[in-house]
């Protein structure tokens, strides 16, 4: 306040330019953030990361714990043409000292996890101090959100919340398709699962593959999805896939070597043996290619018994099995695919 008091509308006080610089920020960022409201985000945050539950089992879908991040709020900064000075932001009340200078009070930084948001009208020292003072925006610790683009992408995070809680908790109300689309989707054991308990897991799943595809698009996200809701013969065979892991006859070692029981099925490179998902996600792809179509018979074959085929409950898994046995789908009744089938995977 005495800096504005004077110093603004004193072209003589060796603080004026501070002060005009001060006073003509605080007049951009409420003229640029018309809420009042800037936002202040740590890159990157929060993270994927690998972790392990009590047993040792891979919890692929884990964040890593956003640790707290100290900012102090005083620094040595250039303003304006006048050099270095010595600037503090007080939140509290601030300490006299004997030569009548003032200096921090009890409050000497603040914490932040992922983000902060300072309302530039009611604390516009502190929208000052982060904005144009501290090291941690000039060095790109914290990013100033950009308040269109901002917006924007907050409004598209929005209505992607809202059509993956759509999908999620009210399109899928077959709980035989919940099953194979949570499935696919790296959900597991959905079989010994209540239907809310998978659905849940399903959505956080999601909520972690839409961070992860920013940085790897190969990623399935709920944009893709919403896609695959129609249940496509992709989704069925991960489907396939994670039911034969959780039931024990599918794994892969540390080596990235598929195998059904002794039999080796194919080999992960090492550039996609780093979690779970990416492994799953490699063998699926190489069972889709146009030209492994024996090996995808036989990797069926292997894995197929009587009981999975009784457990078969929806039309489409028996069209599925039916295209990769060979047997005729189209025009054909259900216990026609059936016992072709059938026939096929189990000869007598």
């Amino acid at each position: 306040m005495p800096l504005e008091a004077s110093a603004l509308n004193d072209p003589k006080d060796k603080f004026h330019k501070i002060a005009v610089e001060y006073n003509n920020t605080i007049k951009y960022l409420q003229e640029r953030y018309k809420n009042g409201i800037i936002r202040f985000k740590r890159p990157n945050f929060p993270r994927p990361t690998k972790a392990a539950d009590a047993f040792g089992n891979e919890i692929p879908k884990a964040t890593e714990p956003e640790t707290p991040m100290r900012i102090p709020l005083k620094s040595y900064q250039t303003i304006s043409d006048l050099g270095k000075h010595y600037v503090a932001c007080c939140l509290d009340a601030p300490e006299v000292l004997p030569n009548g200078l003032w200096e921090l009070g009890r409050q000497r930084a603040i914490t932040v996890k992922g983000g902060i948001a300072v309302n530039v009208n009611d604390n516009p020292d502190l929208a000052f101090f982060l904005y144009k003072v501290s090291p941690f925006v000039k060095k790109g610790i914290l990013k100033v959100l950009d308040p269109l683009k901002d917006d924007e992408a907050l409004g598209e995070e929005e209505m992607q919340v809202a059509y993956r809680k759509h999908a999620v908790w009210t399109q899928l109300s077959d709980i035989e398709k919940l099953k194979t689309m949570a499935s696919a989707y790296g959900v597991v054991q959905t079989g010994t699962k209540q239907p809310n308990q998978i659905r849940k897991e399903l959505e956080d799943i999601l909520v972690r593959n839409d961070k992860l595809r920013r940085s790897n698009p190969i990623i399935k996200g709920t944009k893709e999805f919403l896609e695959e809701m129609k249940v496509t013969d992709s989704v069925l065979l991960r489907a396939f896939v994670q039911k034969a892991i959780d039931e024990s006859k599918l794994t892969c070692g540390l080596n990235g070597m598929w195998k059904i029981g002794d039999k080796a099925v194919v080999q992960v490179p090492a550039t996609d043996i780093r979690d779970s998902d990416s492994k799953i996600r490699y063998l699926c792809n190489f069972m889709s290619l146009a030209n492994q179509t024996e090996k995808l018979t036989e990797f069926m074959r292997d894995l197929i018994n009587r009981e999975y085929l009784d457990s078969i409950t929806n039309k489409q898994e028996w069209v599925w099995l039916g295209k990769i046995a060979g047997v005729p789908t189209q025009f054909k009744k259900l216990e026609e695919i059936q016992k072709g089938v059938t026939d096929f995977f189990i000869p007598v």
